[in-house]
C-alpha cells in the first residue's frame, strides 16, 4: 500500500469531523425534547472530546506528510496485520461495513430518543467507517484479485457435485417453481361471489407494511414511521423484509399504491410465505438426501409440500413461518457443516438463529442444540475449556449483534417496552387461549390433546412416534448421527414449551417442530449404513438391516402421503371450487 491513499483518508476524516463539529455547534434543538437530558451540556461535552480528537487528527496529518519514514512505518504496519499471515484484511472489511451500517441507524435513532446531539457525530463515524471500507478495499484491490469471486466459488462447488446431484437439483428446482405458480392463482383470484379474502392477521400487519413506503411528509416523520410505527406482532426484520416485496407497485403506482390490496397480498403471499417455505423444504430435502439418489430425494421433497399443513399454510396466509422455518434449516446446515471446526459456519449459524429469534422468538429454542455443540466440541478436543467458553460468548456476541442491527429500535427504552407489552399480550393468548367457552378441549395442552392436531395437520400418531424413535436412534447409531444430534437437540426443547405450555392450536405453530421431524423420519435408512458418509444408494447389496428400515420408510411415507392428498381434497374443496369457478 502507497502512503498517498492513507494520507487522502486521514485529512478526509479530519475535515468532515471539522464539519460535524461546526454542525453540532449551531443545530437547533426541538423545544418538546431534551427535558430528561440537558442536550446543551451534552453539546458542550461532545464539542470537548471532538476538538481535541480534530487536533490530534491534524497533527497525525502533518507528521504523516512531512515524516517520510513515519508515514512509511505506518503503512508496513497496516500491510503487515491486513495481509500478513493472520490476512485480517476481509474480516476487516466486513466489520467496517456492519459497523457502518449499525452508526447509521443510531444517527437515525436520534429522531426517536437517542440524544439529537449525538446526529452529527453518529454520521462522521458512518461516514469514516465507510470510507475505511472504501479506501481498504481500492488499498488492497490485489488482494480481492487474488482472492475467488463469489460466482468462481459457485462455479467450483458446482462442479465438485456428482451428476446425480446437480441432476436432482434441476429437477427440484423445477417441482418448486411449478409448487410456487401454482399458488399464484389461487392466493389471486376472488371466489364466485368477487370477494377477495384476507386472513385477520394479514388485515392488520398489511397498513403498517405500507405506510413504511410512503413519504410523511417530512425527514423527521418518515423516520418516525419506520422506525416506531410498527405494530409488535412480530420482530422488527419482519416489516422491512415485507416492505422490500412491495417497492415494485410502489415505483408503478406511486404513494397510491396501497390501495391495490389484491396485487399486494398476492406478492407478500408468494415471497414471504410460499417461497421461503419452498425454498426451506429444497434445503430439508439436500440435508436429508445430499441430492445423491434422485428418485428419493424427489419423493422426499413431493412429501413435504403436500403435507396438509404446509398446503394450508401457502394458501391465503402472508405470514412470517417460512422465513422462520428457512432459518431454522439454516442453522441446521451451518452446524452441520461447521463439523466442529468452529469457524465461519459456526457465526453464520448464530446470525441465522439470531433472526428467527428476532422475528418469532423460535431462535431461543436453539440453546440446547448450541450448548451441546460446544460440550461436543470440548470433550472431541476440538476446543479447550477456555476457548468453548469463549467460542459460545462469541458466538452470543454474534447474536447480539445480529439482533441489534436487524432491530434497531430495540435500543429505544420506550420502543422495546412497546414490543414487551405486545409480545406479552401474543403470549398470553398462545398460552392461555381466548377467554371463551372451550367445549371440545382446543385450549388444553399435553401431548394427547396436540396428537389430535398432529394427526389432522401433519402427521398420523403412529408416524409422529416412528419420527421420533428415528430420531432418536439415528442419534446414536448410523452414519448420520450428527444431522440426527442436531434435530433432536432442537426438536427437544421445541416440543417440550409446544406440548406443554402452548393452549394455541394454529397449524403454522406445529412446523418448526413437525419439519424438522420428518427430516429425521427420512433419515431412517441411514441408521443401517455404517460408513460416514451420506450416499443413499449403491451397486453393492445393501444390508438386511438397511432394506428393512427402507421398507420401514416407504410404508409410513407412502401411507401417510395418501392420507395428506385425501385430507388437503377434504380441506381445500370450497377453495379449489371457488378458483374453478373464477376461470368461468
Amino acid at each position: 500500500m502507497k502512503t498517498k491513499p492513507l494520507a487522502v483518508f486521514i485529512a478526509l476524516v479530519l475535515f468532515e469531523g471539522i464539519f460535524a463539529a461546526i454542525i453540532l455547534l449551531v443545530m437547533p434543538f426541538d423545544s418538546s425534547r431534551g427535558h430528561l437530558l440537558n442536550y446543551q451540556a451534552i453539546r458542550l461535552g461532545l464539542e470537548i472530546l471532538v476538538v481535541p480528537a480534530l487536533f490530534g487528527l491534524g497533527f497525525l496529518l502533518i507528521r504523516f506528510l512531512r515524516n517520510a519514514q513515519f508515514a512509511r512505518a505506518v503503512v508496513s504496519f497496516l500491510d503487515e496485520k491486513m495481509t500478513g499471515k493472520t490476512r485480517r484484511l476481509f474480516f476487516v472489511q466486513g466489520a467496517l461495513l456492519v459497523l457502518s451500517l449499525f452508526l447509521v441507524e443510531c444517527s437515525l435513532l436520534t429522531y426517536l430518543a437517542f440524544p439529537v446531539p449525538l446526529r452529527p457525530i453518529f454520521i462522521w463515524a458512518a461516514l469514516t467507517c465507510f470510507e475505511a471500507w472504501l479506501g481498504l478495499r481500492l488499498m488492497y484491490s490485489a488482494a480481492y484479485r487474488e482472492r475467488p469471486s463469489a460466482g468462481i466459488v459457485l462455479k467450483t462447488k458446482w462442479r465438485e457435485w456428482l451428476p446425480v446431484q446437480r441432476k436432482t437439483l434441476g429437477f427440484l428446482a423445477v417441482i418448486g417453481l411449478l409448487n410456487f405458480l401454482a399458488f399464484a392463482p389461487l392466493n389471486y383470484l376472488r371466489d364466485k361471489n368477487t370477494h377477495f379474502y384476507m386472513h385477520p392477521d394479514e388485515d392488520v400487519i398489511y397498513p403498517d407494511v405500507v405506510k413504511v413506503l410512503v413519504w410523511q411528509g417530512s425527514f423527521d416523520a418518515t423516520v418516525h414511521n419506520i422506525l416506531d410505527g410498527w405494530q409488535w406482532w412480530y420482530g422488527y426484520p419482519y416489516l422491512p423484509i415485507s416492505a422490500a416485496v412491495l417497492i415494485i407497485p410502489r415505483l408503478l403506482f406511486g404513494e397510491t399504491f396501497g390501495q391495490q390490496v389484491q396485487l399486494n397480498i398476492l406478492l407478500l403471499r408468494q415471497f414471504i410465505s410460499v417461497l421461503p417455505m419452498t425454498l426451506a423444504l429444497l434445503l430439508l430435502v439436500y440435508l436429508v438426501t445430499r441430492f445423491k439418489n434422485t428418485l428419493f430425494s424427489i419423493g422426499m421433497f413431493i412429501f413435504l409440500l403436500f403435507i396438509p399443513g404446509i398446503v394450508k399454510f401457502n394458501f391465503h396466509f402472508w405470514h412470517p413461518d417460512g422465513l422462520i422455518l428457512l432459518l431454522i434449516v439454516l442453522t441446521f446446515y451451518f452446524l452441520e457443516s461447521d463439523r466442529l471446526r468452529f469457524r465461519s459456519n459456526f457465526y453464520l449459524a448464530a446470525v441465522t438463529c439470531a433472526l428467527a429469534l428476532a422475528i418469532k422468538l423460535w431462535g431461543a429454542y436453539f440453546v440446547l442444540a448450541i450448548a451441546g455443540y460446544l460440550a461436543a466440541g470440548w470433550f472431541r478436543k476440538a476446543l479447550t475449556f477456555k476457548k468453548t467458553i469463549l467460542a459460545g460468548l462469541a458466538f452470543l456476541l454474534m447474536m447480539i449483534a445480529t439482533i441489534a442491527i436487524s432491530s434497531p429500535t430495540l435500543l429505544v427504552p420506550y420502543v422495546t417496552r412497546s414490543a414487551l407489552e405486545g409480545w406479552q399480550l401474543q403470549q398470553s393468548a398462545l398460552l392461555q387461549g381466548y377467554s371463551e367457552p372451550d367445549p371440545e378441549g382446543v385450549y388444553r395442552t399435553g401431548l394427547a390433546n396436540w396428537l389430535r392436531y398432529f394427526d389432522l395437520y401433519y402427521m398420523k400418531n403412529s408416524i409422529f412416534y416412528l419420527s421420533v424413535a428415528a430420531v432418536i436412534g439415528g442419534s446414536f447409531w448410523g452414519a448420520r448421527k450428527y444431522m440426527n444430534r442436531i434435530i433432536l437437540a432442537w426438536c427437544v426443547p421445541t416440543a417440550f414449551f409446544l406440548i406443554n405450555f402452548v393452549s394455541m392450536k394454529s397449524n403454522h405453530y406445529m412446523i418448526p417442530l413437525m419439519l424438522p421431524l420428518y427430516g429425521g423420519l427420512f433419515l431412517l435408512p441411514f441408521m443401517g449404513q455404517q460408513t460416514n458418509g451420506s450416499k443413499v444408494s449403491s451397486s453393492q447389496p445393501k444390508p438386511v438391516i438397511q432394506k428393512l428400515l427402507w421398507g420401514v420408510l416407504i410404508v409410513a411415507a407412502g401411507s401417510q402421503f395418501v392420507f395428506n392428498l385425501a385430507n388437503i381434497v377434504t380441506s381445500h374443496a370450497v377453495g379449489i371450487n371457488d378458483f374453478i369457478s373464477s376461470l368461468h
